[in-house]
């Protein structure tokens, strides 16, 4: 209700007058009207002297408020200097103002007045720059200055509101700008030096922005002329590379330090209040100050000369040790001779090898460590002893099926200001890097990110279009040169353009096809001109660049057919055209056996499966797809539809295979998912009884090895050092829960709190009677409409599970109300029915029959890979339903001409700028909550086409203008949406009612202090790596007779391994084999750890525990960004793990006895060097090859 107040004094103001009313409103006559004090709103007007409006949320509170307070002669009265009159107005109150103060909670006035003070006296307290300086922080304790600017006028200032310094360069017509965060600054101080020169020092996790913005008058007269015309959202402010071109040559090295020379001791006292105001404490530290040219233009020559002499694998190493912030350049230089000896002596690929170890090393030390430890040691040292320390990397040669499986990758990250370069990495490998086998190190996988690793973000007055086009466009366009090589852009794969990540090559000598670039490997993948089935493709750049990315989708090498194998079959369609077979064929038994067998030879010692897959994901010619069994089919035939086929490419007959769907994946919710059902009718009790027993088993899986085992399984948790099967079989030994040990203990608290931050931050709840299964085709036409058959044979069941009856079934991601259908499952296959014969299982079969293709009807979906998610939990199923969406396919945009790279790379540029999908969808959910209506909103409703237009982007090549997307109802958002990372007290997020909000809230996240004592104690380590084991004392620990713990676990083991095995005095050769392969490991696994960090931030680095677990704990503003990030992070501990156990159980010519002794001297040796890092993840892989070896011995022991 709005209440209309006359009769104010004239000096009276809002916030005074506020507080005068919350003593009354949120007195005890009023508290039954809510649980928290009641908000409410105060407006004086300011054309009508006297005159004001009281707000209040509801009816009730107003009726009674004007009981008291209102009328001619009212019973109370408020008087402020005059007795203020009230009456209920004749308007109806703001929405937007009614559902603030309905949903946030109230907020005193006196620190809005407190904040407005501060913003008054910080104008006040200008701190003045005399000079602005950029340099580099040295290891002996001295600031070098290698770039500066004497400014005429320069100040900086503080925004509280974004917690943001500002650095302002005042010309003519332009400001440039300075803008730096708190959350990056490392450290700062402020002292007068010795010179008596006041000075302001801050040392930063990552480099700053640069920005220039029109000068004031200009400034408000450009605002006021936008204002007047239909582009009101023209960007004002311009982002940059650099402040000049001068400073462009040293911005990348450089813009970690930053010192400011002030005109007087008073900027730095002002320069404290506001690090008072932004809670951070200044030092007095004062560095020494010299001009030392450690990036100098004639340096940065000397340097750029000789790495481009260098041999490429080094060269890349040097460059990326260069770009890492751990040596300047003149330091690199100083290391030539060094660098040059160890290439000479041992070749240019131990020198890369050992380089990339050196450098994690020195990133450790000097980046990572604890400054408390004492100063840093000299690059020169840290070189001496890495090399002294370091053992290759195990040869490839050695682990041909890994070899076979991945190839090494080069990654390149472009930021606004700096490139890094990190790798080699192994990945899996694609069409393209199977064909050019031994030039893999001629291929860039680049990635365009912001400052702090996460990608883009512009605010709404800066250019973020036009920096892209610069930065981004430029570098597509033009290419990048790199350690004096030239590379151009390439493609990319569709997971990696919304990565905002593509791959670059450079040229390169191939034995039999000569001199291979760009345009001729794109020339080599087939044709994309005048094709039947898409005669258009060729002039769509985004639907030309899709095709092109099949060819670098990850997948892994099969078999090969011969082109009379090879069937085409039509696609089911009705009589309008609508496909009911959209990207799936068929396979006969036969050949889909071969293809299983020769994935499975790639395998390390692969088990006898005791069936194989019924549906494979392929990329096969220029086809992409599904093949689905068919036993109809005799012999070796693959048939495909017209539906699969994207291009022509008749001579690539291997069957490369994306997905093999040889288990049932499980069945999580997530928010979107439960907005829906909620909004269909399905009671938030439900969600709340399945989340209740997930934390449950979350917090109860310490109790034991089992649990604990289960719990990581069901999240996905430690599959890498395959943590689960280990747990497992100690528990079998009769060991408990390890509370003793700190590293286990480590481990589960990290593992339980991703586990709780999935559920409270994305409301990922296991349903245990759920599944996620891939879509295929009934292609007999036995089901009718509306049936799907769903068979599932899952390793945790005896036997094999028929879902029967009604079920729920969706696909991810769900926006809008008809994305959640119930259909009926006809449970075991009936008698005379194909499934008798064929039970697909681990898929669902959908109908061929009916108006409409049921997957098209779940969130547009085809068949062609997309899983679905399916459950026939009673409660879960929704009492309403709702239409299945229908959109109009977005149109393509063209060009006038068959598309060029170039094109491609354009569209790549503006998907990086233009892309709104996240935004839709974290919108579309906002609006779901602050609307009555609920999904039925029509915003809702049209932002679930606008969702359609943006999933199909990357193929259509139309955008979905962010002027498209409605507003939010109100400012105030729903407590859920509150990034992970808000400190503070958020006071512009109200409390959700919805069930996402309450789930949210019934979550409370453990405290993270074990994170930062792990990063601690880990950091301390890295800085006492000097004092290593040695070889000897290893050696001698062998000798002993007892083990050097007194472990029960280590005692346990060791009986166990006793049973198989005498355990020798093993010979000296065979421990330094292993002795070898854990050092390698620790070198591979800090880089790893050092590589995959969510910033630059000194303590991110992450801790062993979190790279064993595969989560990283830090918080994030963009959890996309973390979810891709672990997901690397287990990519690169799968296979660094995969190396190590396959060196450790050697090939299939070794004995299995053989293999246990191995692993039990690798075990050993973990427990000898303790606490090390690295030995503790080394001790677990021991353990899981000791386990399986055993397994092995047993299984042959009960055949003989």
């Amino acid at each position: 209700m709005e209440i209309y107040m006359t009769n104010i004094g004239y000096t009276v103001s809002s916030s005074s007058l506020k507080l005068h009313l919350a003593s009354i409103l949120h007195g005890p006559d009023y508290a039954h009207y809510s649980h928290s004090p009641l908000n409410f709103e105060v407006r004086i007007f300011p054309r009508r002297r006297g005159q004001g409006a009281l707000t209040v949320p509801t009816e009730e509170v107003g009726a009674h408020f004007l009981r008291e307070f209102g009328g001619a002669s009212p019973r109370r009265s408020v008087v402020i200097n005059t007795r203020i009159r009230f009456q209920k107005s004749r308007n109806n109150p703001n929405r937007e103002v009614l559902e603030t103060i309905r949903r946030l909670a109230y907020t005193d006035p006196r620190v809005r007045l407190e904040r407005e003070d501060r913003e008054t006296e910080s104008i006040t307290r200008t701190v003045s720059i005399r000079t602005l300086q950029f340099g580099w922080e040295c290891r002996d304790g001295v600031y070098s200055v290698e770039w500066e600017k004497n400014c005429a006028k320069a100040e900086l200032i503080f925004d509280e509101d974004r917690r943001e310094f500002r650095i302002k360069l005042y010309d003519l017509l332009e400001v440039r700008r300075i803008a730096i965060h708190v959350a990056q600054i490392f450290w700062s101080s402020s002292s007068v030096d010795h010179n008596d020169v006041p000075a302001i020092f801050l040392s930063l996790n990552h480099p700053p922005s640069f920005e220039t913005e029109p000068l004031g008058d200009l400034s408000e007269m450009l605002t006021s002329l936008l204002s007047l015309s239909k582009s009101r959202n023209i960007p004002l402010r311009h982002k940059l590379s650099a402040l000049s071109d001068d400073h462009a040559g040293v911005a990348p090295f450089t813009s970690l330090a930053i010192r400011l020379v002030c005109n007087s001791p008073t900027d730095l006292e002002n320069f404290r209040w506001y690090s008072h105001v932004a809670r951070t404490r200044p030092s007095d530290f004062c560095y020494s100050v010299e001009h030392r040219g450690l990036f100098s233009e004639s340096v940065r020559s000397a340097y750029d000369a000789w790495v481009a002499r260098l041999d490429w694998c080094v060269a890349f190493q040097v460059e990326a040790l260069a770009r890492s912030f751990v040596a300047d350049l003149t330091e690199l230089l100083g290391l030539r001779p060094a660098i040059e000896r160890v290439v000479t002596a041992n070749g240019p690929a131990f020198a890369a090898a050992f380089l990339r170890d050196f450098a994690s090393q020195a990133k450790a030390e000097v980046w990572y460590t604890d400054d408390t430890q004492g100063p840093a040691p000299s690059i020169h040292s840290i070189f001496d002893r890495s090399l002294h320390d370091f053992r290759p990397v195990v040869p490839p040669a050695i682990l041909p099926q890994m070899a076979s499986e991945t190839f090494e990758c080069l990654h390149l990250t472009v930021t606004p200001t700096m490139i890094s370069l990190e790798g080699p990495f192994p990945e899996r490998l694609n069409r393209v890097m199977r064909k050019y086998t031994g030039h893999h190190d001629s291929f860039l996988r680049v990635n365009f990110v912001d400052e702090n690793r996460l990608q883009y973000r512009f605010d709404r007055e800066v250019d973020g279009r036009g920096f892209i086009n610069r930065r981004v466009k430029g570098l597509l366009l033009n290419g990048i040169m790199i350690a004096g090589r030239y590379f151009s852009f390439l493609a990319y794969s569709q997971s990696a353009l919304k990565e905002h990540a593509v791959w670059f090559v450079k040229p390169f000598l191939h034995p039999d096809l000569g001199r291979i670039d760009a345009p001729a490997i794109i020339q080599d993948l087939g044709s994309f001109q005048d094709l039947v089935f898409d005669r258009r493709l060729i002039y769509c750049p985004a639907r030309y660049g899709a095709r092109i990315s099949q060819s670098f989708t990850a997948t892994d090498a099969s078999i090969s057919v011969e082109v009379e194998e090879v069937l085409m079959l039509p696609d089911i369609e009705d009589a309008e055209g609508r496909c009911f077979t959209d990207g799936v064929g068929t396979i006969s038994r036969e050949l889909a056996r071969a293809v299983w067998t020769e994935l499975r030879a790639r395998r390390r010692r692969a088990r006898r499966a005791k069936t194989y897959p019924r549906e494979l994901q392929i990329r096969f010619m220029g086809s992409k797809g599904m093949l689905s069994v068919d036993y109809k089919l005799s012999g070796r035939e693959i048939c495909l539809r017209p539906s699969m086929i994207k291009f022509e490419a008749p001579h690539s007959l291997e069957i490369e295979i994306a997905r093999a769907f040889d288990r049932p994946g499980k069945y999580y919710l997530n928010r979107p998912l439960i907005m829906l059902l909620e909004g269909l009718g399905v009671p938030y009790e439900v969600f709340k009884s399945l989340q209740d027993d997930a934390v449950e088993d979350a917090q109860n899986s310490v109790l034991s090895l089992e649990r604990a085992a289960r719990m990581l399984e069901a999240y996905g948790l430690g599959a890498s050092y395959r943590l689960t099967s280990t747990m497992l079989s100690l528990g079998k030994l009769g060991v408990g829960p390890l509370t003793e040990d700190m590293f286990w203990k480590q481990m589960m608290d990290f593992a339980i709190n991703h586990v709780l931050r999935e559920l409270k931050h994305h409301a990922r709840i296991h349903v245990p009677d759920g599944w996620t299964l891939v879509g295929v085709a009934d292609v007999h036409e036995y089901l009718q409409e509306g049936e799907i058959f769903a068979c599932i044979d899952s390793p945790d069941r005896h036997e094999l599970v028929y879902l029967e009856g009604p079920t729920l079934i969706s696909r991810s991601p769900t926006i809008h109300p008809g994305d959640v259908q119930v259909v009926r499952a006809i449970g075991r296959p009936p008698c005379g029915s194909p499934f008798e014969h064929e039970s697909l299982r681990n898929s669902v079969v959908f109908s061929v029959k009916g108006e409409r293709p049921l997957p098209s009807c779940l969130g547009g979906g085809d068949l062609d890979g997309d899983v679905y998610n399916l459950t026939t939990m009673e409660s879960m199923l929704p009492p309403r339903s709702y239409h299945a969406a229908s959109y109009t396919p977005a149109k393509r945009k063209e060009v006038p001409y068959p598309s060029t790279m170039d094109d491609v790379a354009e569209f790549v540029a503006e998907y990086i700028s233009s892309d709104t999908l996240g935004i839709i969808a974290i919108t579309w959910l906002i609006i779901a909550d602050q609307s009555d209506q609920g999904i039925l909103d029509p915003d809702c409703l049209l932002l679930a086409q606008l969702h359609s237009d943006a999933v199909d982007y990357p193929k259509t090549g139309n955008p979905v203008p962010i002027e498209r997307i409605p507003r939010l109802k109100f400012p105030a958002k729903p407590d859920w949406n509150a990034p992970e990372t808000l400190t503070r007290e958020a006071k512009s997020f109200y409390e959700s009612s919805r069930a996402i909000g309450r789930l949210f809230r019934a979550i409370d996240l453990p405290a993270l202090e074990p994170a930062a004592q792990a990063s601690r104690l880990q950091r301390r380590q890295m800085a006492n790596a000097a004092d290593f084991t040695g070889f000897d004392d290893i050696l001698d620990e062998f000798r002993a007779i007892e083990p050097h713990y007194n472990d029960y676990l280590e005692l346990l083991i060791q009986q166990r391994v006793s049973q198989f095995i005498d355990i020798p005095d093993y010979e000296d050769d065979a421990i330094a084999r292993v002795w070898e392969l854990y050092q390698s490991y620790v070198s591979q696994l800090r880089a790893i750890c050092a590589d995959h960090t969510l910033s630059r931030a000194r303590s991110a680095m992450l801790t062993e525990e979190e790279a064993v677990v595969g989560t990283i704990v830090a918080k994030c503003s963009q959890p996309r960004k973390r979810k891709d990030l672990m997901s690397q992070l287990r990519e690169q501990t799968t296979l660094l793990v995969k190396g190590i156990q396959a060196e450790i159980s050697g090939d299939d010519e070794t004995a299995v006895e053989q293999s246990l002794e191995q692993a039990w001297i690798a075990y050993r040796l973990a427990l000898i060097e303790g606490d090390s890092f690295g030995a503790r993840s080394f001790a677990w892989v021991a353990l899981g090859e000791i386990f399986d070896a055993i397994k092995e011995i047993e299984e042959a022991d009960r055949l003989l």
